[in-house]
């Protein structure tokens, strides 16, 4: 028996199987799933600025196109740092959550 079914045997309306039943054995997989969806947005803003559509790879290929490379690769240091950190706290949030 899971969690939804021994909700409604033992009684409870339907807000309580939402709010005691189902929503518990949702979140979890729920919130991987934005987090991961969140991760692949900030890597594809960067490929779609390199491209031109704006965001921080259109700064990213302004300064190669400038031929300024210490900013450049200060940009792509903070990218790289910027996913870094985002899947560290996804992480933390994940472990917590499972």
């Amino acid at each position: 028996m899971n969690p939804l079914e021994a909700m409604r045997a033992s009684g409870g309306n339907v807000f309580q199987v939402i709010w005691y039943a189902l929503i518990p054995q949702v979140l979890p997989q729920f919130t991987s799933l934005v987090l991961y969806v969140f991760e692949i947005n900030i890597r594809a803003s960067v490929v779609l600025g390199l491209v031109g559509a704006g965001g921080i790879g259109l700064i990213l290929n302004q300064q190669l196109g400038f031929y300024n490379y210490p900013n450049a690769m200060m940009i792509i240091i903070l990218i790289f740092v910027v996913v870094i950190v985002i899947e560290y706290i996804s992480t933390k949030i994940r472990e917590a959550l499972l």
